[in-house]
C-alpha cells in the first residue's frame, strides 16, 4: 500500500469522526464518545525479548500487535554470530503463541572488538541480521562487553558501510563526572557526530532517544535517524521523583527533562520519516525493579501503543500516528508497511478491569507501563 494512501485513510477516518477541522482542540472534542483510526500493523524497531522463562511470559505481548520487531543482543552471553543469532529467533518463535502469520523478528549483533565480519556480512545476506548494536560498555543491563570509542570499531564499521548495515547505538556516555541527565548529550557530541561526520555513509540509528539534542543530531546528518519510545514520549523526570520515587520509571537513557520530552513529541508528531517507534520495552521481574538498586528498564510492549496513541491524541496529531509506528520505520530499514490493518479506539470513558502485572513460570512479577492508557484505547485487528 502506498504511503500517501495510507496517510489519506488515516485522515479521511479521523474527519469522518471530528469534521474536517483536524485542528480543533482536544478539549473541543468533549461531545464525541469515541476516536477511531485505522493504520497498518505497527513494527517495533526496539525491544528486549530476554531468554527464558522471562521470553515466554512477555514474548506474545510483541507478536500480537507488532510485526517486525528488532531484537537486541545483550542477552548473557551476548549474541554475536549469525548462528546465536538464529539460534536465539527459533526460540522466540517457539515461545510465542500468536502472530505465526504476522510477527516477524529481525535479528541484531552485539558489536564486540572479537565479532567475525565475515559472518556478519553472511547473516546480513542471508535477512538473519538486521543491524548491529553499540552498547557503550557498563552503561545498562548486560552492557559489560561493550566498547568505550566507536572509533575503536572502524574496520568493522566500514564493512559495514560496504554492505549498508545499519550500526544501532546506545548513546550515553558512562563518565562518572558528568550528570546522568546530561549524559545522552554528551555522547552524541564526542562519539557520534564525529563518527557520522567522518563516515558519512555508515547508516546509524540514534536509538531510544532522549534529549532535543539527539533530535538535532539526527536531524543534522543526513544518514542518521532516531527511534523514540513510549516513555520518553510521555513522562519527563517529575514523574520519576515529584510525588514518591517510582522505580518502575527508571531506565536508561534515563527520563529527561519536561523541555526535553516537548522535543521529543514534536519530532515524533511531525511526520518526519527520520524518527520512529522503538519500544526499547525491557521486563524486569519486581524483585530487581522495586529493589534498593534497581534495574533500569520499562516493560511497556503490552500498552506502548496505546501509550503512543494518547500522546498524539494529546496533540491533536492522530493523522501522523501511523508515519511515526507504522511507516517510517519499515522505510528506513527497508520494507514495505505491513498490508495488515489495527483499529485503535479512544473510548471517553476509561475502563478499569486493565492488567498491571503479568508472572513468568518461575514465579516473577513484572510490572506493566501505560495502565491508564489502555483503560482508555482498545486495539484490534482489522
Amino acid at each position: 500500500m502506498a504511503i500517501g494512501a495510507i496517510a489519506s485513510m488515516v485522515s479521511v477516518a479521523l474527519a469522518e469522526i471530528f469534521g474536517p477541522d483536524l485542528g480543533a482542540p482536544a478539549g473541543t472534542l468533549g461531545h464525541v464518545t469515541s476516536v477511531e483510526i485505522v493504520i497498518p500493523r505497527p513494527d517495533d524497531w526496539h525491544v528486549h525479548l530476554r531468554d527464558d522463562e522471562m521470553l515466554d511470559a512477555v514474548v506474545d505481548h510483541t507478536a500480537r500487535w507488532f510485526r517486525h520487531a528488532l531484537v537486541m543482543p545483550n542477552l548473557t552471553p551476548p549474541v554475536t554470530s549469525t548462528a546465536e543469532a538464529q539460534a536465539y529467533r527459533v526460540r522466540i518463535l517457539d515461545a510465542a503463541s500468536v502472530g505465526a502469520d504476522t510477527f516477524v523478528p529481525q535479528m541484531t549483533l552485539y558489536l564486540t572488538p572479537t565479532i567475525d565480519v565475515d559472518d556478519l556480512v553472511a547473516g546480513w545476506k542471508d535477512g538473519v541480521i538486521g543491524g548491529v548494536k553499540f552498547y557503550p560498555a557498563g552503561a545498562t543491563t548486560n552492557s559489560d562487553a561493550g566498547g568505550t570509542n566507536l572509533l575503536d570499531f572502524e574496520a568493522t564499521l566500514a564493512t559495514m558501510v560496504e554492505f549498508g548495515i545499519p550500526l544501532l547505538v546506545h548513546a550515553e556516555s558512562t563518565d562518572p563526572t558528568l550528570d546522568i541527565f546530561d549524559r545522552e548529550a554528551a555522547f552524541l557530541e564526542q562519539q557520534v557526530g564525529p563518527l557520522l561526520a567522518y563516515m558519512p555513509e555508515l547508516s546509524v540509528t540514534v536509538e531510544h532517544i532522549s534529549t532535543a539534542a539527539g533530535i538535532d543530531l539526527v536531524n543534522e546528518f543526513d544518514q542518521a535517524y532516531g527511534s523514540i519510545t513510549p516513555h520518553h514520549l510521555s513522562c519527563d523526570r517529575s514523574d520519576i521523583l515529584a510525588n514518591g520515587l517510582r522505580p518502575e520509571l527508571y531506565c536508561k537513557p534515563v527520563i529527561n527533562s519536561a523541555k526535553n520530552r516537548r522535543a521529543l513529541v514534536a519530532a515524533a508528531t511531525s511526520g518526519n520519516p527520520k524518527f520512529f517507534l522503538g519500544t526499547d520495552s525491557a521486563p524486569h521481574p519486581l524483585s530487581q525493579k522495586e529493589a534498593r538498586v534497581a534495574k533500569a528498564g520499562i516493560f511497556n510492549a503490552p500498552y506502548g501503543l496505546q501509550v503512543t496513541a494518547e500522546v498524539f491524541y494529546d496533540c491533536d496529531a492522530l493523522d501522523q500516528l501511523a508515519a511515526f509506528v507504522s511507516l517510517n520505520g519499515a522505510v528506513r530499514y527497508g520494507h514495505e508497511p505491513s498490508d495488515d490493518e489495527l483499529r485503535l479506539v479512544r473510548n471517553q470513558s476509561p475502563v478499569d478491569d486493565v492488567v498491571e502485572l503479568i508472572t513468568t513460570a518461575a514465579g516473577d512479577q513484572v510490572r506493566l507501563f501505560g495502565v491508564a492508557e489502555a483503560g482508555r484505547w482498545s486495539v484490534t485487528a482489522v
